[in-house]
């Protein structure tokens, strides 16, 4: 497990999410790191993976993509993931501010001539085989505490296609009860659970999950909530994090 020695890391899929992420950063005066990954699981996976083995660079670098100084390989002491979301919820209209509690990759599984069929009710996989809990990757420490203080706690779902159907989107309610829906939720935990680096995600919701109507999406809106109230969780944080309880 790591030490929780290393500097914040905040990822974002897309650079008008590091624009937002920037302006928390330096409203609230605190010092991190943040790389852009690119949209997707296998950009956010692939990033993360490229970062932990590579090292990074020192707090407060505008950039994700320069080479880090010679030694400097570090963990981070946490990842936020940070970003926008679609939400399944009335309950979370767009933006709203929420803190992931679990995730899942919600469409992986097989189609079952128009069905969907789970890994785990294929017997592809085993649901609670680590880092996973009934089929999910769960948030928990210190980070999550001081976030789900402040944010609604939710259940997220990962897709690898955006969700703008009625069959696609009864099809991700009905197997995993959802909140919100983001392209590469899970694989952050994953990836972060794996390598046993704490995790917490940020989420904007931009958007209801429905039959797709793009005009309907307030992306400037939930970057704005996400700015706000990133600045606010940023402000909380009053110790070194490697200081917490639960790292």
């Amino acid at each position: 497990m790591n030490n929780g020695s290393g500097p914040v890391l905040i990822v974002v899929a897309h650079p008008s999410e590091e624009v937002a992420v920037w302006r928390a950063a330096d409203a609230a005066s605190f010092p991190c790191e943040v790389i852009v990954t690119g949209v997707g699981g296998a950009a956010m996976s692939w990033a993360l993976q490229k970062r932990f083995a590579e090292g990074g660079l020192h707090a407060g670098h505008r950039s994700g993509t320069l080479a880090a100084e010679p030694g400097y390989i570090s963990l981070p002491s946490v990842v936020i993931g940070a970003g926008i979301a679609g939400s399944y919820s009335p309950a979370y209209p767009p933006g709203t501010v929420v803190i992931t509690s679990s995730d899942c990759f919600a469409d992986m599984g097989v189609d079952d001539n128009g069905g969907f069929i789970s890994l785990y009710g294929a017997g592809l996989a085993d649901p609670d085989a680590p880092p996973f809990s009934g089929g999910r990757i769960l948030c928990t420490g210190w980070w999550f505490d001081l976030a789900a203080g402040l944010l609604p706690a939710v259940a997220g779902a990962t897709v690898n296609m955006v969700s703008g159907s009625q069959p696609a989107i009864d099809r991700i309610r009905e197997t995993w009860t959802p909140d919100i829906e983001t392209m590469e939720g899970a694989w952050l935990a994953y990836t972060c659970a794996m390598t046993g680096v704490p995790w917490i995600a940020v989420r904007a919701v931009s958007n209801m999950v429905e039959p797709r109507n793009s005009g309907n999406w307030d992306i400037p809106f939930a970057l704005r909530s996400l700015e706000e109230r990133m600045t606010q969780l940023l402000k909380l944080v009053t110790r070194p994090v490697h200081s917490g309880p639960g790292l």
